[in-house]
């Protein structure tokens, strides 16, 4: 094995930010490897505030820095290092994208995984959303109101995303772009009341991809699923303006902006799962204490 003097650099980094363990993520502009191990570059995005929320939870007695790469393949290449030359003070945090329900993730020491396609996926189950308008609208007669239109929307939304997932997750299979725009993350989303999926825009994509019907199954999706498997920031996005539009209703002059909703959320899935009310969420974290070790 030959050590890059790149990845040396690896062994020392924690030490320039006096911690125990660094932790690289997903999140901001896009860096390289040298970009990413060098020490420089501001933090401070909502992955790594995600993440650092994540850590919180084991209670090791253990100092961190979180760090965003913006670059699943510079995460990955960092990875490799960590395990080949046996490093315990980085840790390594991806988004599963359809990775880990095709089974073909990276498989290696020191890293963790989102449970959905994303940690935006993560945070924006129905239950926190639904935690999210209470304590926003209170619990009476609008507040339950409200609940149940969220209800609707979310049953929706996800009947209509759930045969375009399958197709996405199809197409990136093959290697192709997939059937969601990944720079325009709304672009299939008809942002009317409620937000709808552009069913002829998608259509037309599909076309362009060389499909006139859809591509060979590769994973079958349940609707209520689709939440959690589909284009994170599609979901998380489509979901927030779901929320505003019915905060809206109650009060038109209502301001809040898609950082501070993300924030919120992050906030009360971590309340909701210390309660027990995210069973699945909170086995699945538990699932990733290794990495941060």
């Amino acid at each position: 094995m030959t050590l890059r003097r790149s990845a040396s650099a690896l062994y020392s980094i924690n030490i320039f930010y006096q911690v125990d363990v660094v932790v690289f993520c997903e999140g901001g502009e896009p860096l390289s490897y040298d970009q990413a191990i060098s020490r420089s570059h501001s933090d401070g995005t909502l992955d790594s505030l995600y993440w650092e929320t994540i850590i919180d939870c084991y209670d090791f007695q253990k100092k961190y820095h979180i760090k965003s790469v913006g670059s699943k393949g510079t995460l990955v290449r960092i990875a490799e290092d960590v395990r080949d030359l046996n490093i315990e003070s980085i840790s390594i945090c991806m988004d599963s994208d359809y990775e880990r329900i095709q089974a073909t993730n990276y498989d290696g020491p020191r890293v963790a995984w989102t449970m959905g396609y994303s940690w935006e996926n993560d945070v924006v189950s129905p239950p926190v959303l639904e935690n999210i308008l209470s304590m926003l609208m209170g619990a009476g007669t609008q507040g339950i109101a409200a609940r149940r239109d969220l209800q609707e929307r979310v049953s929706k939304l996800e009947q209509e995303l759930q045969r375009w997932t399958e197709i996405d997750i199809s197409l990136c299979a093959r290697g192709k772009c997939g059937i969601f725009d990944r720079e325009k993350p709304l672009a299939a989303i008809d942002m009317s009341d409620p937000p709808r999926a552009r069913q002829a825009a998608l259509t037309q994509r599909l076309a362009a991809a060389g499909y006139q019907r859809k591509p060979r199954k590769v994973v079958s999706v349940r609707s209520g699923d689709v939440g959690i498997v589909c284009f994170g920031k599609l979901i998380s996005r489509a979901l927030y303006h779901s929320i505003v539009a019915i905060l809206r209703s109650v009060v038109a002059t209502l301001r809040l902006d898609y950082e501070l909703f993300m924030r919120i959320a992050i906030s009360e899935t971590i309340k909701a799962a210390k309660a027990k009310k995210l069973p699945d969420f909170l086995d699945h974290i538990q699932s990733q204490r290794e990495a941060f070790v």
